[in-house]
């Protein structure tokens, strides 16, 4: 498609993306902590100086904790950096090019801002007390940046809410164990989406585009899916009805 793709990432992944940058023809990466939130707003000019023509940014940030608040509960440091890695810097970040996406749009350019949720941002559950709410605010977060948008008319520039299932990555790696003994053991435990499935079906759905080909307001996959289907046939339907949105 002849697209140039900016990779960002921590300092310990600095070899990992360098590799991927000598794989890949057209992959950049740039060594970024998003966590690092005096050099968020450099960082992000940085990238739009070297590369202005950026028409997409996708933010895909996410830490998870497991912790039982009554039996085991975690220092406030702990919580802190959860709740800065997966919502403050996130919202952040949008800050930090939505007003390049939007002018960008305005010129006539197609743009788009894609922000990762989660299907417990619809769905939590006991097990991860901050994760949840954090992508419940990303999801909030993205839902009030499409109203906006819809303000000033703009049609070229998309917001874009990604809603994925449990995904049988690392995120949860240091405490699934737990959590599946929580659940009665792995035998009656929730499983995961294999990674390649989540991925066929994610670029699947990616794929399924809106009337003029632009993107649609929410990606969702299995249990992401149902948690939009859910929002939309209830709590949509009150703004709705509450003239706050159409």
């Amino acid at each position: 498609m002849g697209k140039k793709v900016i990779a960002t990432g921590h300092e310990k992944n600095r070899e990992e993306l360098a590799l991927m940058a000598r794989e890949l023809p057209g992959l950049e990466f740039r060594v970024w902590d998003l966590t690092d939130l005096d050099r968020l707003q450099s960082e992000a000019k940085n990238i739009l100086a070297d590369f202005p023509k950026l028409d997409t940014v996708f933010i895909n940030a996410g830490i998870q904790n497991h912790y039982m608040m009554f039996q085991e509960p975690p220092k406030n440091e702990e919580v802190i950096r959860e709740l800065t890695t997966n919502l403050t810097a996130p919202i952040l970040v949008a800050h930090s090019f939505a007003s390049h996406l939007f002018a960008l749009a305005q010129s006539g350019i197609k743009t788009n801002m894609l922000l990762t949720s989660s299907s417990l941002a619809y769905f939590p559950v006991a097990f991860y007390p901050t994760y949840c709410p954090s992508k419940a605010g990303v999801a909030a977060f993205t839902k009030i940046m499409r109203m906006q948008l819809d303000y000033t008319g703009c049609k070229d520039m998309n917001v874009v809410e990604v809603v994925p299932p449990y995904v049988d990555t690392g995120l949860n790696a240091a405490h699934r164990d737990r959590t599946d003994a929580l659940q009665g053991g792995q035998d009656k435990s929730v499983q995961p989406m294999p990674l390649d499935e989540y991925i066929d079906k994610f670029f699947a759905a990616l794929e399924q585009t809106q009337a003029d080909g632009s993107l649609k307001n929410e990606i969702g996959v299995g249990f992401g899916a149902q948690g939009v289907e859910i929002w939309h046939d209830g709590f949509r339907r009150l703004l709705n009805g509450s003239g706050m949105t159409d």
